[in-house]
């Protein structure tokens, strides 16, 4: 896929390959799963697929938080999947993991996006970076638009790991020794 000259990446794609790697416990398998995504990634945005894999959004002396709540990324949920936010927290309490609540809310929400185009990693990259730079007066209502429109592009399966990377809970199981060892 090629966006303003450039190539790009499907966030299916990565969303596809974590959902592979959080199958298996195996270091190795991880590394191999890992080395074929990165093989994968056009090298103008490899850093942004890193950076994503391993829950963050840029290294870790760089002092910028995400600042999505729990509570925040429900309320996103709720609204993209069109319920209550009281349901969206009933099956959080049930299944302990928003990813898989946002993924089983998804597959059946009632809200469509009209002009739904799939989401690309630089897509993915740059709201949740605008979403991180947030801040002040109405950061909280920006920060939850940018969010749903994120959820409401999204598949299923790619809301799942958006949700997981805003709250910091991906559980991939990778620690930063396999991300350098894949790479």
């Amino acid at each position: 896929m090629i966006k303003g000259g450039r190539l790009n990446m499907l966030f299916s794609k990565i969303a596809d390959f974590y959902e592979k790697i959080e199958a298996t416990t195996k270091r190795l398998e991880m590394i191999d799963l890992l080395v074929n995504l990165f093989s994968e990634t056009p090298r103008d945005i490899i850093d942004k697929v890193v950076y994503l894999t391993t829950g963050r959004l840029y290294p870790l002396f760089v002092p910028v938080e995400l600042g999505v709540s729990e509570k925040l990324a429900m309320r996103s949920i709720a609204m993209v999947a069109g319920v209550s936010p009281k349901e969206i927290e009933g099956a959080l309490k049930e299944t302990g993991d928003l990813g898989l609540v946002a993924e089983a809310f998804m597959k059946k929400k009632r809200q469509a996006s009209l002009f739904h185009k799939p989401l690309t990693v630089e897509t993915v990259y740059e709201t949740l970076d605008k979403i991180a730079r947030e801040s002040g007066e109405g950061s909280v209502e920006a920060k939850l638009k940018h969010l749903s429109k994120l959820l409401l592009d999204g598949t299923p399966k790619e809301d799942k790991y958006i949700i997981r990377i805003v709250i910091g809970t991906l559980r991939l199981g990778i620690a930063d020794y396999t991300i350098l060892d894949a790479l």
